[in-house]
């Protein structure tokens, strides 16, 4: 029941579509506005920030914008982040699908799309986009894609739900129109990763591999972040950066290192936490014991934030 009644909202979307195209044609020698703002702008709750904190559901978050396209329908929604981390939802936040059967087929094959968290506005004649979106008191059908979501979503980087808006004629997502749902009783950020590393005792100069300690259930949350903001915001940031550090209590030298972070991926039903790889090369002449602490820093919402994690090492030449 809940695909059917997918569909036949979706399908209204043509007809949307249509309507506001010739909409649009007939409002060309409409008087111009007022000068026009260097791309979209949108507050949530009257907030620039992209993200509603204190949520819960059946919650109203008011919605608005400026600089859109005008007359132009759009798909809001709200959906677990699952959604940004499933390589199947690919074609969705890229902007590859192309037309309204391609939107309808994705849509119905994605189990973390919840129906009835559909909703499709339609910009003004001057471009503004003003709508109140109510948080939806159902989930999807897939049972991990739940709003709130689980501790052990939390801990991968999925620190809330997406409020995503995608243009029902370029079907592209509008970055500016999409913000994160944090829900009342969640922590701002999730707790601190862990680090282990290859050898209890290493000499100088040579390599060192590091991981996620075993067991862990922290994972280097800040990793699925930066892809996530990368997917709504409609492109990449500034690349993240990964520094090492040995410190033997009366000096800190910094290491050369190959660490990269991977994110977390889903697919259904399995969540991959985000997981720490590669080694450090242990610096000429340190030597004692020392602790290692690596750092993964990534700019967010333009705010620089890091991850960092240390374990202990014994140095000798």
């Amino acid at each position: 029941m809940d695909r059917f009644r997918l569909a036949r909202m979706c399908v209204s979307v043509v007809a949307l579509v249509g309507s506001a195209a010739m909409m649009a044609a007939s409002a060309s020698s409409a008087p111009a506005g007022a000068a026009a703002v260097s791309g979209p702008q949108c507050t949530f709750n009257g907030s620039a920030l992209p993200i509603v904190t204190g949520a819960s559901a059946g919650e109203k978050v008011k919605v608005s914008c400026t600089g859109l396209a005008p007359l132009h329908p759009y798909l809001t929604m709200e959906t677990s982040l699952l959604l940004g981390i499933d390589p199947k939802a690919a074609p969705l936040l890229s902007g590859s699908i192309t037309s309204v059967p391609g939107l309808l087929a994705l849509l119905a094959a994605l189990p973390e799309i919840n129906p009835a968290a559909l909703s499709f506005p339609v910009s003004n004649l001057l471009g503004d986009l003003d709508f109140t979106y109510t948080l939806p008191t159902s989930h999807a059908a897939d049972p991990n894609a739940v709003c709130p979501p689980t501790t052990a979503q939390i801990n991968a980087g999925l620190i809330g739900c997406a409020l995503a808006t995608i243009d029902l004629t370029s079907f592209k997502p509008v970055g500016a129109a999409s913000a994160v749902i944090e829900y009342t009783g969640d922590p701002l950020f999730p707790p601190a990763p862990t680090l282990a590393l290859s050898k209890v005792t290493a000499r100088d100069g040579r390599p060192v591999a590091v991981s996620d300690a075993s067991g862990a259930t922290t994972h280097w949350w800040l990793a699925t972040l930066v892809t996530l903001e990368s997917l709504l915001g409609g492109g990449a940031g500034p690349a993240p950066t990964v520094t090492v550090t040995l410190n033997n209590g009366t000096s800190s030298v910094t290491a050369a290192n190959t660490i990269k972070v991977s994110p977390a991926v889903y697919n259904e039903p399995v969540l991959t936490p985000p997981a720490i790889s590669g080694t450090f090369t242990v610096p000429a002449k340190t030597t004692g014991a020392t602790t290692v602490t690596v750092t993964y820093q990534a700019s967010l919402l333009g705010f620089t934030l890091p991850n960092s994690a240390s374990a202990p090492l014994k140095v000798r030449h």
